[in-house]
C-alpha cells in the first residue's frame, strides 16, 4: 500500500510542479554557467549507495556535475539559495520515487560521509528501511540552520557531526519505530505546510 500511495502522490506532483520546473531550470541556466542539474549521492536501504538528481543550487566546477561545497554558503548562487531555503532543488528526487530508491516519507537519505558517523545500531535500524523525501527532521531546520550559523570548514562539519545528526537520528529512530500510514500523512502534511 505505501508503495502504490508513493507513486500516486509522485505522479501527482510531478505533473503539478512540471510548469514550475521549467521555469527554475531556464532561470538556472541564465543565473550562471553550468548544467541545470547536478547529482547528489546518498546513502539508500541496506547502505546502496544513490546517485540523485537535483537542481543546481551552486556554483560547479567546468566539465563536473558535482557542486563545489553543497551547504549553504558562498558557493551557492542567489537563486541556488532560495531553491534550498524552500528544498525546491529537491524536486527532481521525485524521480527516485517513481523509480523505487526513495519513498515519499522516511529517515532522511544522507551523504556517505555522514552515514560512516552512525552508531552502529542506529545504522542497522536507519539503513532499514526506504530513505525518506521528507522526515520529521524537516521541521527542525531553523533549529538546524542556527547551530550552524557563521560556522566553515572544520567547525562546521563538527557542529553538524556533533549536534545536528544527532537530532536527525532521534527523528529516523522515533519514525521507525512509529510509522504507519498515519504517520506518513502527518509528516506530509506538515512537510507540505512548511
Amino acid at each position: 500500500m505505501k508503495r502504490f500511495t508513493d507513486i500516486a502522490i509522485a505522479l501527482t506532483l510531478l505533473i503539478m510542479l512540471l510548469p514550475f520546473a521549467l521555469i527554475i531550470a531556464l532561470l538556472i541556466r541564465l543565473e550562471s554557467p553550468g548544467p541545470v542539474w547536478v547529482s547528489a549521492h546518498r546513502v539508500g536501504r541496506h547502505g546502496r549507495l544513490l546517485k540523485l538528481r537535483e537542481f543546481r543550487a551552486a556554483i560547479v566546477e567546468p566539465g563536473s556535475m558535482e557542486t563545489i561545497g553543497g551547504c549553504e554558503g558562498e558557493q551557492a548562487t542567489r537563486l541556488g539559495a532560495f531553491l534550498r531555503r524552500y528544498g525546491i532543488q529537491r524536486w527532481p528526487w521525485l524521480l527516485s520515487v517513481l523509480k523505487g530508491d526513495l519513498a515519499i516519507v522516511g529517515p532522511r537519505a544522507e551523504l556517505p560521509r555522514y552515514v560512516g558517523c552512525y552508531p552502529t545500531e542506529v545504522r542497522k535500524k536507519v539503513l532499514s528501511v526506504k530513505p525518506g523525501l521528507v522526515d520529521g527532521s524537516s521541521f527542525e531546520s531553523r533549529t538546524e540552520q542556527a547551530l550552524l550559523l557563521g560556522l566553515e570548514g572544520e567547525a562546521l562539519e563538527e557542529a553538524y557531526v556533533d549536534q545536528v545528526l544527532p537530532l536527525r537520528l532521534a527523528h529516523a529512530e522515533r519514525y521507525i519505530e512509529t510509522r504507519g500510514w498515519r504517520t506518513d500523512c502527518l509528516i506530509l502534511v506538515k512537510s507540505l505546510w512548511r
